[in-house]
């Protein structure tokens, strides 16, 4: 099992080679340090002798964990969360799980960058090894739960003695179900917000939480996700692939049902096939998720923001996509207008998402891909030209290549005037083409 050792070593280059992440890494664990700090030094005179040395112990070692390797962070920090007597179990709970937010923030604002694919891997590892000492698997004598909030310091009494444990006790019993689910609901949007953005109201019933937990794992990086799906199944009992509620329509992991498309169909192209697969799983999803939005042209036409994808608008766009599927497949193979067709559905398939747009090697990114693969493939096979415009200066995509009603959504300065999303791919051969159709950034007011 790695520890935080195993993980800062090699990010904060202590290990000899080269540490792209070891300068903003160093920086937010210096804020650590100072939280950490400040919270123990306004506490001395209420924590007893042992305890706060030990404290100090830890803040010595985060302090100097940046340049002396073999400090046994892991171990230090675990024992203060173990200890419910501990003046920094708190602080300490709330520094790690703003750690971890911080990371993914980290690690995502600026996009892939080349050369750092094994670095990512380690900082999504660190952000695990830290969702596991904060929320830790169930199968221990002793749960530990999340330490209540941190109140303000108030000014110590003259009769004050040592501070009495922080209070465990005074919860709901460990069999209502309901409760916890809606605990770890909170949790998950509060640990990954960046991600989830924030959440709707809570589902009220155990079976809807539940379902809820997993559909926001579909937008997580796929190696958080599984994390957060495997302490789901410690958590709530089984084993992976198993489940407090009756099977689920299927969302792409273990333990869940065969999703449903339209009945009576049979394709006969491969590509229609594929993208029907793809079609159906995204649908299912899109029936149990409430952030799900659209901008697909003609039910959209002059929308300048994405459209939230309410049961009513989620019947007409399946309807558009069974007919643009239909219709693409009585077409005969390495037909022109197969690539004009299969761009179309394509066009479905890249115009409904969720909200933050799904990130790279999440679950919805990887059905954008697969379908946006078939139609790059066929044009090239036939020597033209598509492009997937993500990311790309806005102004440099729109000369010549998109067309229609753009779709614009408020960001940080950062990402302003950039292609967001690509709606529709543009693309050209032999005479023919489309313009392309995106979302892109407009700095937030």
């Amino acid at each position: 099992m790695r520890t935080l050792d195993d993980l800062l070593e090699p990010l904060l280059g202590l290990d000899g080679r080269p540490a792209p992440f070891a300068g903003p890494l160093r920086d937010l664990l210096r804020d650590v340090v100072t939280r950490l700090d400040t919270h123990l030094d306004q506490r001395a005179a209420q924590a007893p002798t042992d305890l706060y040395l030990r404290g100090q112990d830890l803040i010595g070692r985060l302090r100097t964990v940046c340049r002396v390797p073999g400090r046994q962070v892991h171990r230090a920090v675990q024992a203060e969360l173990d200890d419910a007597a501990s003046p920094l179990r708190v602080p300490l709970w709330s520094a790690l799980g703003d750690l971890a937010g911080q990371l993914i923030i980290l690690l995502h604002r600026d996009g892939p960058r080349q050369g750092e694919e094994a670095d990512g891997d380690l900082v999504l590892g660190l952000v695990g090894v830290l969702l596991g000492l904060t929320h830790p698997a169930p199968h221990q004598e002793t749960r530990r739960e999340p330490p209540a909030a941190v109140e303000p310091v108030k000014p110590v009494e003259p009769a004050a003695s040592v501070a009495e444990p922080v209070e465990e006790t005074d919860r709901r019993g460990p069999d209502d179900l309901t409760v916890r689910l809606r605990d770890e609901y909170d949790r998950l949007y509060q640990d990954s917000v960046v991600y989830l953005g924030e959440p709707d109201e809570a589902p009220e019933t155990a079976e809807e939480l539940w379902i809820g937990l997993h559909v926001a794992c579909l937008r997580l990086p796929e190696a958080i996700a599984r994390f957060q799906r495997e302490h789901f199944a410690r958590t709530f009992g089984g084993e992976p692939g198993e489940a407090v509620v009756p099977a689920l329509p299927a969302i792409g992991f273990p333990g869940l049902g065969d999703p449903k498309g339209p009945g009576g169909d049979h394709w006969r192209s491969a590509r229609t096939e594929r993208m029907y697969d793809i079609l159906v799983e995204m649908f299912a999803v899109a029936e149990l998720d409430p952030g799900v939005y659209h901008g697909l042209d003609e039910m959209a036409r002059d929308a300048q923001a994405p459209i939230r994808l309410d049961a009513e608008t989620r019947r007409q766009y399946r309807e558009r996509a069974w007919t643009r599927l239909r219709e693409l497949d009585e077409l005969q193979p390495g037909d022109g207008l197969e690539i004009r067709y299969l761009a179309w559905v394509d066009e479905v398939v890249s115009s409904f998402f969720p909200l933050p747009l799904p990130v790279p090697d999440s679950w919805w990114a990887e059905r954008y891909r697969r379908s946006r693969a078939l139609v790059l493939d066929a044009v090239r096979a036939a020597g033209g030209k598509a492009d997937v415009l993500d990311g790309r200066p806005y102004d440099r995509a729109l000369r010549g290549r998109l067309s229609g009603t753009q779709m614009i959504m408020p960001v940080e300065e950062a990402d302003a005037d950039r292609v967001l999303w690509t709606l529709r791919l543009p693309w050209e051969f032999g005479g023919s083409g489309e313009p392309g159709r995106v979302v892109h950034g407009v700095r937030r007011r």
